[in-house]
């Protein structure tokens, strides 16, 4: 059984949520973690990355950090994401 392919927005959202969790953890934010956390190749990544800094969702200077407007990504992707998965509970 073939597995769904992701999104670029599903992507970008598992990819701002490591980015989130290594955060928490006070932990060095490398791409190489984030790779592993969302199952992508590390290419792709990096296409990722970059395209969601030319977006403004991630900032990288020093280490990978997530603006105001990604922060706001993750809300609305996740209150989106809560609203489906409770219609579908319904139907």
């Amino acid at each position: 059984m073939a597995k769904e392919r992701r999104t670029k927005t599903q992507i970008f959202f598992d990819i701002v949520t490591a980015i989130m969790d290594d955060a928490q953890n006070n932990e060095t934010i490398s791409p190489t973690r984030i790779q592993f956390k969302c199952n992508t190749s590390y290419d792709k990544l990096t296409k990722y990355l970059e395209e969601m800094e030319k977006r403004e969702i991630i900032q990288r200077e020093k280490s990978i950090t997530i603006t105001e407007k990604g922060m706001q990504f993750h809300k609305d992707y996740s209150r989106i994401n809560d609203l489906i998965n409770e219609m579908n509970e319904k139907f």
